[in-house]
């Protein structure tokens, strides 16, 4: 079962039981058909599973379930059956492969890094104007300046495998003068460890937005 051509529905084995993990994905989605806002295992079977796992959906298609297959840093490879993989640091996207319009790297160009990272850390968000440069995988879109401001939003609570966490909403409104283009992105920040629980992303204008939901967070987190 694949998301609109773009993302397989399901997970992958990153240890030497992964072949009973698979075993599980397949059962469940062949067993009953789900609704798009749905997951392909229960809130049981995901927490029985040992890996971390994040939840992706794109667009409208239906919702995945990817386990973490690297750590490098603090940069996570979250993979799906098929392969696909989605890169993330600190809860952005920063890279991926296997989606129609893959982002190739992202660089942040504003001392301090990523202010998500960084509302993680001490509290506080920049003012106006940080800047990054993200790739996509073609030739002609590198270097591309993505200039964003965020804005603190309210506490909101978020129920995830049945546990609820009051988190704290982040929006960031990105900006890229190349492609005269705008985006609009939230996360939601847990304000005690600075984990970043979900978030709703975009990257370029041809791909719709992805869903992030950390389902269970990696030990290093």
């Amino acid at each position: 079962q694949v998301l609109g051509g773009m993302l397989a529905t399901g997970v992958a084995g990153c240890a030497s039981n992964s072949g009973s993990v698979m075993n599980l994905f397949s059962s469940t989605i062949t067993a009953k058909t789900r609704s798009p806002n749905d997951y392909p295992l229960s809130a049981a079977q995901i927490q029985s599973m040992p890996y971390a796992t994040l939840g992706v959906r794109i667009g409208d298609f239906p919702r995945a379930v990817t386990v973490l297959a690297t750590i490098d840093g603090a940069e996570l490879q979250w993979v799906s059956a098929d392969r696909n993989s989605f890169y993330t640091r600190n809860g952005r996207l920063v890279r991926s492969h296997g989606l129609d319009r893959d982002l190739g790297a992202t660089r942040w160009l504003t001392p301090g890094g990523d202010p998500i990272a960084g509302f993680g850390k001490n509290g506080e968000l920049p003012g106006p104007g940080a800047y990054r440069e993200i790739d996509l995988k073609h030739a002609d879109e590198a270097a591309i300046v993505v200039e964003s401001r965020y804005e603190l939003g309210r506490d909101e609570t978020f129920t995830v495998l049945g546990r609820e966490h009051l988190l704290r909403r982040i929006d960031e409104v990105a900006v890229v003068p190349a492609w005269r283009w705008k985006a609009h992105n939230s996360f939601w920040v847990d304000p005690q460890t600075g984990l970043v629980w979900r978030s709703v992303q975009h990257y370029c204008p041809e791909m719709p937005p992805l869903e992030l939901e950390l389902l269970k967070p990696p030990a290093v987190a």
